[in-house]
């Protein structure tokens, strides 16, 4: 191994089992528990801007302060596999005192610019009930939250910024769908995309490694994010503003219906042009972001199928096409 400094995620991807490792990583997630023969043993998903990877630390592992997740850890560790993955297991262990953020993957578009994307799209609503209850919902102090929330704690955009850079995906894709159905409701659809996901904001603890709040447990982003602008909405009456009823059970079956089935979470299921169509980009982004994951994660490179992923129940396919200059496949 020549290399002597600290190794990222995506080179330990091209190190031999056995290889012994340093690095810097952020603890994404912690899960401790005993083993049958009474061994304590502690699973860690780590994390750089590189990537993740999964750790072990069994008990005769050297830890210098308290392993919890958010915090920094030096590691010491060896490269090994399980289940066919890549896995490391700790030598050492010891808590640095250094910004967690430099440790997490960031959106791949500079976050002002998706800022600014936001702006716009939301200025492009004309409807004047739909305007009024997003600038009720997006005040100055929600954006700033909004703008360096996650999308989720893991599967997709699970990153400062990523409900910004998926709300923003999923609003632009409704947006060039519905140019090509005259019976659309823009402005409609243009506002249950960018309130989709608004929930999440109550759902998670918003910080570096999200958290479930209690209430988010208890109820779900979904049905939080429903709530939300019901309260929003009396509000508006409260102040002899109006708001069409039909308008307001619309959007709010948009929220309700747009994981598309009761087996994801929803609910209801889409059921007017509108909710389906968000429903279908909001699964569209989500799935393409999987999809990419999967492939520049693999552990793999000279194979062409992933290891089975159980969650989704699924091989994924990582060659990716590209031809040479000479028009010949690379």
């Amino acid at each position: 191994m020549e290399k002597k400094g600290p190794f990222t995620v995506k080179e330990l991807r091209n190190l031999s089992p056995g290889t012994q490792f340093w690095g810097k990583y952020l603890i994404m997630d912690k899960n401790q528990r005993k083993i049958k023969d009474g061994r304590d043993i502690i699973n860690l998903k780590l994390s750089d801007a590189t990537g993740e990877v999964d750790a072990v630390v069994w008990d005769n592992c050297k830890v210098t302060g308290e392993i919890e997740n958010g915090a920094v850890i030096g590691l010491l560790a060896d490269v090994g596999s399980y289940n066919n993955r890549l896995q490391a297991t700790a030598k050492r262990i010891k808590i640095l005192e250094e910004d967690p953020l430099e440790y997490v993957k960031k959106p791949d578009v500079e976050i002002d610019s998706l800022i600014e994307q936001f702006g716009d799209i939301m200025n492009s609503v004309t409807d004047p009930y739909l305007q009024e209850l997003l600038a009720r919902i997006f005040t100055p102090e929600v954006r700033t939250i909004f703008f360096h929330a996650p999308a989720a704690k893991k599967i997709h955009h699970n990153y400062s910024g990523g409900l910004l850079e998926h709300t923003l995906n999923v609003a632009q894709l409704c947006v060039q769908v519905a140019g090509k159905y005259q019976e659309i409701n823009r402005d409609l659809l243009t506002s249950g995309a960018l309130l989709h996901d608004i929930g999440k904001l109550q759902e998670y603890e918003i910080k570096v490694v999200p958290e479930y709040t209690v209430e988010g447990r208890l109820l779900g982003h979904i049905v939080m994010g429903s709530e939300l602008i019901t309260t929003r909405i009396a509000q508006m009456r409260a102040e002899n503003l109006e708001f069409p009823p039909k308008l307001e059970w619309m959007l709010k079956h948009m929220i309700l219906s747009h994981h598309g089935s009761l087996e994801f979470g929803s609910p209801v299921i889409p059921l007017f042009p509108e909710a389906f169509m968000l429903y279908m980009m909001d699964n569209l982004d989500a799935k393409m972001f999987v999809y990419k994951h999967k492939i520049d994660e693999n552990d793999r490179p000279d194979e062409l199928f992933t290891n089975y992923d159980t969650f989704f129940g699924q091989h994924f396919f990582t060659y990716r096409y590209q031809e040479n200059n000479n028009g010949k496949e690379e």
